[in-house]
């Protein structure tokens, strides 16, 4: 898995510029034995677009994405019968479909730095990992836009 590491990375960002102050914290995450079904049920409830996908002890194996599992929208718009449809969500575990190693940064990393990941990756977040790989959070593109619009509002003089 490829970890962003910071600390050992000069110059540093300002301690304000960290992604620490603008993930989202905790995040919300699943088991990577969890069926499909869970997992969706996740994103809706959350209203998320990703989850992290962890182990017992919280370590980083995987990301799961609503694209990833939008298969049973296809399923249902062909006709197939919606009783079908959640019975395979429920036989299909989260390993099965999920994106292994996904690029992890760790809370130290400057928002810049994951932007530039994001873009290069093209992901539309970063699980966010301590230093025993274990998920303490996540950014995502949504996080990064509205910090960029905070931004821009202290920076518009009133009218």
């Amino acid at each position: 898995m490829e970890t962003v590491q910071t600390r050992t990375r000069l110059p540093r960002v300002p301690a304000e510029q960290e992604v620490r102050y603008y993930m989202r914290a905790p995040a919300v995450t699943i088991n990577i034995a969890a069926p499909l079904s869970d997992a969706l049920a996740l994103m809706r409830e959350h209203d998320v677009r990703r989850l992290p996908i962890v182990i017992d002890t919280g370590e980083l194996r995987g990301i799961i994405t609503q694209g990833d599992i939008r298969g049973a929208d296809v399923m249902r718009i062909a006709g197939l019968d919606p009783l079908d449809i959640a019975q395979a969500l429920r036989d299909v575990k989260v390993y099965e479909v999920m994106t292994e190693n996904p690029t992890a940064i760790t809370p130290e990393t400057g928002l810049r730095e994951a932007a530039m990941l994001m873009i290069e990756n093209k992901v539309g977040g970063l699980p966010v990992v301590d230093d025993q790989n274990r998920v303490v959070g996540i950014i995502t593109e949504s996080d990064l836009f509205e910090t960029l619009v905070q931004q821009l509002d202290a920076h518009t003089p009133p009218n």
